[in-house]
């Protein structure tokens, strides 16, 4: 009997191991964008590769965010295949400092990515680039 019993489990943990898997691999799960103009839609490419050997089903792929939308492949994508998933922001209204988030469901678990981006107006005009004649004049007072 108990040589069955250890049989049976060093079968089932063979065959375990020898399970075939998917795994995704991304080139960067994080990305920073400087200097976006506000009113622009930013295009984020995300490229992996299964580097598995079974087939990656990606079944759920949700930004955070409203002024977020992603693109992804609905079809398994197989072993040793590279693929991408494509999220556009909508920076209007988002000037500043934005962080965004896309949260895949996949066969293999959630996976995560984000991306960051500074929104710039590029018609307002910061204090360093006002010419000196357009100055006011502060000789003799100071504004404490």
């Amino acid at each position: 009997m108990k040589y069955t019993i250890l049989f049976f489990f060093l079968i089932g943990t063979t065959l375990a191991n020898g399970q075939k898997r998917p795994e995704a691999t991304f080139e960067t799960k994080s990305q920073l964008f400087n200097d976006v103009v506000l009113g622009s839609k930013l295009r984020v490419v995300y490229y992996f590769t299964n580097t598995g050997d079974a087939d990656l089903v990606l079944t759920r792929v949700k930004p955070t965010c409203g002024c977020t939308v992603a693109e992804y492949p609905t079809y398994a994508i197989k072993g040793g295949q590279k693929d991408s998933i494509v999220a556009t922001f909508d920076t209007d209204k988002r000037i500043g400092y934005n962080a965004k988030g896309i949260n895949i469901e996949s066969n293999i678990g959630e996976i995560h990515l984000v991306f960051e981006a500074y929104v710039i107006d590029p018609n307002e005009t910061s204090p360093a680039e006002i010419k000196e004649e357009e100055q006011e004049d502060h000789t003799g007072h100071n504004h404490e």
